[in-house]
């Protein structure tokens, strides 16, 4: 349960809704906000920095893109720290992008740099793709059951979207800010660009869609965040926690952990299978077993 959900009581589902929602909304508002030639509000210069900005869209469009990160965060939690790369990536190609595009006339040392920043891109991606296969391996090395259900096939292919919908929506933004025509713009350079932010943004999340969705359920729960406010009965945690420990079987422990996960996501479907095995039980008291179990694992393994 993320920051919203602890907030308005929302079942995971309907607080992963709420996020998507709120996610899409903050990226076109700040999309739009930056993308507006002349701006909201009155256009305020600050001569000692050489920078110019306007009173109410400047601020929208940082505060917007902000708010839609931390939106993203919370929806992918599971695997946010691998998409981080995907932050970079995006940067790396539009500076790469636009300096190859404004100042490919100024010396052949524009160039180079541009080169080395769109090289520095497909690195990053390249990184991110061995970091995500490296966790499947990982999960299969523990739990061999589930080589049939994670297939990244379609996310591999997937992953060049971003990077591609990055280079050419800098590609027309050049244009754009150029006013000039350029090949395959047709005259649309500004819409091209808004369009191709859009796949930015879509392709980014199907990205981070796909491993939480087949990795979550094996992530480990570093940070189960157990809120104390709850009635937690540690005796009952206990209890079942010496059951597995007088007959330690590691490839028990590790299956039973994966139906935990589930379990402390809130989702309904899992609740509905196990919640026979844990009668009476809540989130909190499933996250904390969750720990003990893993702590006993580490245990076992020293």
């Amino acid at each position: 349960m993320g920051l919203l959900g602890r907030q308005f009581q929302l079942e995971r589902s309907s607080e992963d809704s709420l996020l998507l929602v709120l996610s899409t909304l903050t990226f076109t508002t700040s999309l739009f906000c930056g993308y507006m030639e002349n701006g909201i509000g009155k256009l305020i210069a600050l001569p000692l920095f050489g920078i110019e900005f306007h009173l109410i869209s400047t601020p929208l469009w940082l505060i917007s893109g902000i708010l839609c990160l931390i939106c993203l965060q919370q929806l992918f939690y599971k695997i946010w720290t691998h998409g981080v790369w995907l932050i970079g990536v995006y940067w790396l190609t539009a500076f790469g992008t636009i300096i190859l595009f404004i100042m490919f006339d100024q010396g052949y040392i524009w160039f180079i740099v541009s080169l080395i920043l769109i090289f520095l891109a497909i690195f990053l991606m390249y990184w991110m793709i061995l970091e995500i296969y490296g966790l499947r391996y990982n999960i299969i090395g523990q739990v061999p059951e589930a080589d049939r259900e994670i297939s990244l096939t379609d996310w591999l292919l997937s992953v060049p979207s971003f990077f591609i919908c990055t280079f050419i929506s800098y590609y027309f933004y050049t244009k754009m800010y150029l006013d000039e025509e350029g090949l395959f713009t047709f005259g649309y350079a500004s819409q091209g660009y808004l369009l191709f932010q859009f796949g930015v943004f879509f392709s980014g999340m199907y990205i981070l869609y796909l491993p939480q969705t087949l990795l979550g359920d094996y992530l480990e729960f570093s940070d189960l965040d157990i809120n104390t406010s709850y009635n937690v009965d540690e005796t009952k945690v206990e209890q079942r926690l010496i059951d597995y420990s007088k007959n330690y079987d590691e490839g028990k422990i590790q299956a039973t952990l994966v139906d935990l996960y589930r379990m402390a996501n809130e989702e309904p479907e899992a609740w509905a299978q196990l919640g026979e095995f844990y009668p009476e039980w809540s989130v909190e008291e499933v996250k904390l077993f969750i720990t003990k179990l893993e702590d006993l694992s580490s245990e076992s393994d020293n």
